[in-house]
């Protein structure tokens, strides 16, 4: 008499074959993902730069016509001595000041 010999299930061989490829080419596909954030993040940096130049040069445009129509404005009122007259003076003070600032900021973000 034989015996009957219980057969080997492959199942849990193909089991863990296909987990084992699973996990090798997620890894592949996650890694390419993680190459293309850097990408983006690289691409977003240097956008990022060109977008904060043009927003300091709006910003000193605006604060280069406030000058202007505060140093008009001080022109017309200054006979007058009026303490309106004063606090016009140092706001064209200020604002020059915060221009100027901003020129370094600027001067020093090129760097």
């Amino acid at each position: 008499m034989t015996k009957n010999r219980p057969k080997k299930n492959r199942i849990p061989k193909l089991k863990s074959l296909f987990l084992f490829l699973l996990l090798f080419f997620l890894h592949l596909y996650s890694y390419s993902q993680f190459d293309q954030l850097l990408q983006e993040a690289q691409e977003f940096r240097n956008n990022s730069k060109s977008l904060a130049q043009e927003i300091v040069s709006i910003i000193k445009i605006i604060a280069s016509v406030a000058v202007g129509i505060t140093a008009l404005t001080y022109l017309y009122i200054r006979n007058q001595n009026s303490d309106l007259a004063d606090r016009l003076g140092k706001v064209i003070i200020g604002i020059a000041i915060f221009y100027a600032l901003l020129s370094v900021g600027e001067a020093i973000g090129n760097i």
